[in-house]
């Protein structure tokens, strides 16, 4: 049973990849000014380079509900996205944003300033007939390890009893994590311990540019010290999970985010664990890779479409 269902998911897999060189991509005046910038992460000129693609709100079609609160931390909210006609049972998207552990914000720059970045991430997932949901978290160096594992846990607790006044279904949650946020996702899916009673709650897992082992990194104001990080790391959990991965980097991501996403990728094949998705994206940048959500380049969206679709 254990190598059929390895040789379905890398059927799968291969289904999502030949398929992939259809999809549009990054437009080669995009792909220019990313790779001057270089192999960066920067939010501020990325931005400049992609807002004026994306959506700008009122937002005809979607209804956001803004600032709910999941828990009494002033961070601890989160927004909903649903379409603005009414339905029913759509699979549900949770977006974890990134901000090296000490910033960021689920639609707010570094100013605290409206941004369209998270927005974009919700309306591709209204577009597709989701409901999507973004979630705010408390930031380091306040809130270390593993405050941000605990607060996705609420998060998901929130969608189980919450989610259908929204049209969602909460036995098809899909998280989403960038950076940061993707590798806070991927400590939580590594690590049962934070999952809420029944199990973690999702359908399918999303990590854009985390980093799965943190021994690899300088010591972490979230993580904490060395001596901590072996058994703090996502990767011997993801090992052995049984929640389906889709794992992304960026080609112009830091080189160490491009290895860990390689190197996870390598772990799991050898245990006959491929994941659903692997792949690292041609021409994008660090912050590209979620910019550019929700714009005619399909580089992420369709394979991730297709995954989400999968399961």
């Amino acid at each position: 049973m254990r190598r059929r269902n390895a040789l379905l998911t890398i059927l799968a897999a291969a289904a999502v990849l030949a398929a992939a060189p259809a999809l549009a991509q990054v437009p080669p005046n995009i792909a220019a000014q990313l790779k001057t910038l270089g192999r960066v992460v920067d939010p501020e000129h990325t931005g400049q380079i992609y807002a004026p693609y994306q959506r700008k709100p009122p937002y005809d079609g979607v209804k956001f509900v803004r600032d709910l609160k999941y828990g009494p931390d002033p961070k601890e909210d989160l927004d909903v996205a649903t379409p603005a006609a009414a339905g029913r049972d759509r699979p549900v998207v949770l977006f974890v944003h990134g901000g090296a552990y000490v910033g960021g914000d689920k639609s707010r720059d570094a100013k605290g300033e409206p941004s369209p970045f998270y927005d974009n991430i919700m309306l591709w997932s209204v577009g597709k007939g989701m409901v999507g949901v973004n979630m705010n978290y408390p930031l380091a160096p306040g809130a270390t390890y593993p405050k941000v594992q605990q607060d996705i846990a609420a998060v998901i607790v929130w969608i189980q009893k919450n989610i259908r006044r929204y049209g969602g279904d909460p036995n098809r949650v899909y998280i989403w994590g960038h950076s940061a946020g993707a590798t806070h996702v991927a400590t939580y899916i590594g690590h049962p311990e934070f999952y809420p009673k029944g199990g973690p709650g999702v359908r399918g897992a999303i990590t854009t540019s985390a980093t799965y082992d943190m021994t690899s990194t300088r010591p972490n104001v979230y993580f904490g010290p060395p001596e901590t990080l072996t058994e703090r790391s996502a990767k011997a959990g993801l090992l052995k999970t049984r929640v389906p991965l889709f794992i992304a980097a960026a080609e112009l991501d830091p080189q160490g985010m491009v290895d860990s996403a390689s190197q996870l990728n390598a772990a799991l094949c050898a245990e006959n664990r491929c994941p659903a998705w692997y792949g690292v994206l041609k021409d994008h940048s660090h912050m590209s890779e979620s910019y550019h959500v929700n714009t005619a380049d399909q580089s992420l969206a369709g394979p991730l479409w297709a995954f989400i679709k999968s399961h």
